[in-house]
C-alpha cells in the first residue's frame, strides 16, 4: 500500500541564515534589473509532517529557487512517499 508524499513531507521556502549580504546583493541587482541573477535569500527546506527537517537544498539565484520550490511542491502532490524521498531526500552522489 502506497502513502502519498504529502502525508509524510512538507516543503517551504525559508530564510537563509546570515542573509545581510544576500539581501544587499539582491537589492543592488534589482536596481540594475538583473533580478533573475540575484542570489536567493531563501532556501528550499523539506520537513516531515512532524516538523523535523530532512533536507535543506542549496540556494542559487531567485529563478532557480522558484523553479525548485515549484517542482518539489508539484511532486508532493503527485508522488508516493518512497519515490519522493528517493528523488529529494536521499543524498545525491
Amino acid at each position: 500500500m502506497s502513502t502519498p508524499a504529502s502525508e509524510v513531507y512538507t516543503v517551504a521556502g525559508e530564510d537563509r541564515a546570515r542573509n545581510g549580504l544576500r539581501w544587499a546583493a539582491t537589492f543592488v541587482l534589482g536596481l540594475f534589473d538583473a533580478g533573475s541573477d540575484a542570489p536567493s535569500v531563501s532556501e528550499v527546506v523539506i520537513r516531515r509532517i512532524d516538523g523535523s527537517e530532512v533536507r535543506r537544498l542549496p540556494a542559487g539565484d531567485v529563478d532557480a529557487f522558484t523553479a525548485q520550490l515549484n517542482e518539489i511542491t508539484r511532486d508532493l502532490s503527485t508522488m508516493d512517499a518512497v519515490p519522493f524521498a528517493e528523488k529529494w531526500v536521499a543524498e545525491r552522489g
